[in-house]
């Protein structure tokens, strides 16, 4: 009797375990709750008064297993029912589920949104605090890059300062190399090539000056910003103007240029010297077209313009008294054309000079940079 208890109660037990899981999945189970408590008190009842064959020995004997039967069974169905009562009563105060809601996954969801909501008092401080950090790290950063950038910049500037300064006194050998008519194409050819280096050097200054602020109270010679970029501005107009005279110079050194012409001449010998003659004048012609414009070579361009013109005449007619074999002809054509050239190179010494006063005006104009 008493496994069949355990039975009834372990079969109880489980009944109502799989009644509270199909409660969690969603399903009604009121209904079966009422028949499986139905099925409870029945199986109860039917335990409760079922007996087995007993052989009684004795009407004393029997009436006393009898009671002793009756108060054990009244005390195990006192039990059971109070264990049944208080189980299903506590079943029953849970809410039962009328119609399908999947609660599993709204109640994770909304357990971590409560999280959620409850640490919004520092989620939000916690994120400001971090973008407030790397905002200011990020600004102190490039603070510090702007500082060492300039502190680079203005080392830099000092130098290339200092380097203009020293080839200050180089302009004035290259302005007495471009205004003496002695040097050659080779002297010419070299301080062309210092005058690029000094050029790029004060483009560099040029681009870089205005980066830069200036304490003018403790800088000699100057008093403000203008004065700095009239100074710059009279160098580049100092090395522009020497850059176009050398550039002139080299340009007219190919300008009727002659070897020593003979008084007389046999066929072959004209025929060579017609070639070298037209050659000359082809490459005066060309040469003086590249010229650039000097204002103070506008007379000399203009007298070598007709130099050329008149030197091809006289080209032409040196030529036809070498074939009539006119020997006094050809030696007062001799002479022409070297007139022709002389007056050419006279003019061009004047303009040489008038240049290079010009020049030594600029040049005393200009300071040393800061």
């Amino acid at each position: 009797m008493n496994n069949r208890l355990n039975s009834l109660i372990k079969k109880i037990r489980y009944k109502n375990k799989t009644s509270f899981v199909l409660e969690m999945l969603g399903f009604e189970t009121t209904q079966n709750t009422l028949q499986k408590e139905n099925l409870i008190k029945d199986e109860l009842k039917e335990t409760i008064y079922e007996t087995d064959t007993i052989s009684i020995s004795s009407p004393e004997q029997a009436a006393h297993d009898m009671d002793y039967e009756i108060v054990t069974s009244l005390a195990y169905e006192t039990t059971i029912t109070e264990e049944k009562g208080n189980y299903i009563n506590d079943y029953k105060t849970s809410d039962f589920t009328h119609e399908f809601k999947p609660t599993n996954i709204t109640e994770q969801f909304k357990s971590i949104w409560i999280n959620l909501e409850q640490r919004r008092k520092w989620l939000y401080p916690s994120v400001f605090i971090l973008i407030t950090s790397i905002l200011s790290f990020y600004v102190f950063n490039s603070y510090l890059n702007t500082q060492k950038e300039q502190q680079s910049n203005t080392k830099d500037f000092v130098l290339l300062s200092e380097s203009l300064n020293t080839l200050y006194f180089t302009l004035d050998e290259i302005i007495d190399i471009s205004t003496d008519p002695f040097f050659s194409k080779y002297d010419i050819s070299n301080a062309s090539a210092d005058l690029q280096v000094i050029e790029s050097k004060l483009i560099q200054y040029q681009s870089a000056y205005k980066r830069l602020s200036y304490d003018f109270e403790n800088i000699a010679n100057y008093k403000n910003i203008n004065e700095l970029e009239n100074n710059l501005f009279n160098h580049l107009s100092l090395i522009k103007q020497l850059d176009l005279l050398l550039s002139y110079r080299i340009l007219t050194t190919e300008i009727l240029i002659y070897t020593n012409l003979p008084t007389s001449a046999d066929k072959d010998t004209i025929s060579m010297l017609t070639t070298e003659l037209s050659n000359i004048s082809a490459n005066s012609i060309s040469n003086y077209e590249k010229l650039p414009l000097v204002s103070q070579f506008d007379n000399h361009n203009n007298i070598l313009f007709q130099s050329i013109k008149i030197a091809n005449e006289l080209h032409g007619q040196y030529l036809a008294s070498l074939r009539n074999k006119e020997f006094q002809t050809t030696n007062s054509l001799i002479l022409s054309i070297d007139l022709n050239k002389e007056f050419v190179k006279n003019s061009y010494e004047k303009s040489l000079l008038k240049f290079k006063n010009d020049m030594d005006l600029l040049y005393d104009s200009l300071i040393s940079f800061p």
